[in-house]
């Protein structure tokens, strides 16, 4: 099953692409979907937390596929990237959300052309936005995530995610497996149990659950600097610690002084507030750190760009196939070279 027939068979209204790199083939795969979707008549509503669409990108200076659009498209995008847009385009709302390029504008495409995209940076307005832009006639949203801005795929917002990933990330092909399965990984974690998330979802804070349902609220500004206070706190009754927020290497490194921690479980909001190091993470889960999700992400795809723009480039097939045995399960599609598979 292709990739879009996937997202119309599960109903998935709203779709992330996040790059794992700057030139990871982020704005290929949006590109590859609108116009797999466009096949199907399926009627498509773009926008972005960053700035996309230009044709150099502008923090490595090196040329990049522009976004093309058709009529019929709806697009999210702020008024001053739309002026430099070539695609004639209908504005049917102006949203009073502010952008650094100006304020975030809903229009439909009536010619085609290429467009560039800055959406909402808040999660709250860009579920505003996705829900506009379905209300104007989308059936599928399509947010293209900013690199520094992954929170996009947090199912508070979307119902699922394609990771794009490819060459720029290491020269050494074996890293960039690495990198794009710890992702994965990150993002596919288990749920927790109904009963956690009723305690967690209630209290609301980072707290430590006893076995018996006692709830301890550590009195820390953040989680990000209440690891050692947290680790304090956990003793042999504990069975679920929950981190609201980022949880970082250095967080992880200090729950992890206390004894106790091998036998609980870490519980996170989603696999978007990960932020370690990947060589400490893969260290504690092989000490036995368990891991689970508030809210799961739902990952579709990954997509591949085995070329990079420093000029060296894997082969596609070997990149593929490597990558379908790290990532068992996961849909693997090369959006440069080879397309999808029915």
């Amino acid at each position: 099953m292709r990739l879009i027939e996937s997202i119309r068979k599960n109903n998935y209204e709203t779709v992330s692409i996040i790059g794992l790199a700057k030139n990871a083939g982020k704005t290929m795969t949006l590109n590859y979907l609108m116009e797999e979707a466009a096949n199907l008549n399926i009627k498509t509503g773009i926008t972005s937390t960053g700035r996309d669409g230009e044709n150099t990108d502008l923090v490595t200076q090196t040329q990049k596929p522009s976004i093309s659009v058709i009529e019929g498209m709806y697009v999210a995008t702020a008024k001053k990237t739309l002026m430099l847009s070539n695609a004639k385009t209908e504005i049917l709302e102006t949203t009073g959300i502010s952008t650094a390029m100006g304020e975030v504008i809903i229009v439909r495409v009536r010619q085609k052309g290429n467009i560039q995209i800055a959406g909402p940076v808040t999660a709250k307005d860009m579920k505003y936005v996705a829900g506009r832009l379905k209300y104007y006639g989308a059936e599928v949203v399509f947010i293209d995530g900013a690199i520094d801005r992954k929170a996009v795929s947090s199912p508070v917002i979307t119902d699922a995610c394609v990771i794009a990933t490819g060459a720029v990330l290491s020269r050494d092909m074996k890293k960039v497996l690495e990198k794009t399965a710890h992702a994965v990984e990150c993002y596919s974690l288990k749920g927790t149990d109904e009963h956690v998330k009723n305690i967690v979802r209630k209290t609301n804070k980072t707290c430590i659950i006893s076995e018996n349902g006692k709830v301890i609220v550590p009195d820390i500004a953040t989680s990000i600097t209440g690891g050692k206070k947290i680790s304090e706190l956990i003793d042999e009754k504990t069975s679920h610690v929950f981190v609201k927020g980022a949880v970082t290497s250095t967080m992880l490194k200090e729950l992890w002084e206390n004894k106790h921690l091998r036998g609980i479980k870490l519980i996170i909001e989603d696999g978007t507030k990960i932020f370690t190091d990947i060589n400490v993470w893969n260290e504690m889960r092989r000490k036995g750190l368990k891991v689970e999700a508030l809210n799961t992400i739902n990952v579709l795809a990954v997509t591949l760009n085995p070329v990079s723009p420093e000029g060296y480039f894997f082969d596609s097939n070997v990149l593929k196939e490597n990558m379908k045995k790290v990532l068992p399960g996961i849909k693997i599609v090369d959006v440069a070279w080879g397309g999808d598979e029915d």
